[in-house]
């Protein structure tokens, strides 16, 4: 369990593949995603099987503090040797979309692989179409490697793509992390 202040990030398990699986389907979520396509349970249970003993992905349920599960943040391609990965998230839960938890539950993700696993860069894609999730990245402290024009198909239409990664002394110098240490020490 990584423990956070308003979050924490429990360790994903097979008690919370489905509901991972409904939030993932749903619309609002799958809108977001590189890849949309609708999850059945038998692919749920073994995509399940096959990340949860894998050295190079872990995965999060976000947990208030109430013990209600709100989301997934996840590391995948993580390379030990290179020390890069690439952080995935998600707010499943609509009526929290809007709140903090979504930023603190990425920040303990990020301090997890810049800490703990000796990550020295994370990288990823985004839908430029996703302004959440653009704004959520400059303020980490994100830098753009390039944007990829009509380089996805999202609802029969072209969409662009962005580039961006996340050196470790970029996080730490962001004003995110600012922000999340003093509420820390409070």
């Amino acid at each position: 369990m990584i423990t956070g202040v308003s979050v924490d990030l429990k360790e994903m398990d097979e008690t919370d593949i489905e509901q991972v699986r409904q939030w993932r389907n749903s619309r609002e979520v799958s809108a977001h995603m590189l890849s949309q396509q609708i999850i059945s349970q038998e692919q749920q249970v073994k995509w399940f099987e096959t990340v949860r003993n894998n050295a190079t992905q872990c995965y999060f349920v976000i947990m208030a503090k109430n013990g209600n599960k709100l989301g997934v943040v996840n590391f995948s391609k993580i390379e030990h040797v290179t020390g890069t990965a690439e952080p995935g998230l998600y707010i499943g839960e609509a009526s929290e979309r809007n709140s903090l938890y979504g930023m603190e539950a990425y920040y303990l993700l990020l301090k997890y692989g810049f800490e703990e696993l000796n990550l020295q860069k994370v990288y990823g894609t985004a839908l430029v179409s996703n302004p959440t999730a653009m704004k959520m990245n400059k303020s980490f402290g994100y830098a753009v490697d390039e944007i990829v024009k009509d380089g996805i198909m999202v609802d029969g239409v072209p969409g662009d793509l962005v580039k961006l990664h996340l050196l470790r002394k970029d996080f730490y110098a962001s004003p995110m992390v600012k922000f999340f240490q003093r509420s820390q020490h409070k």
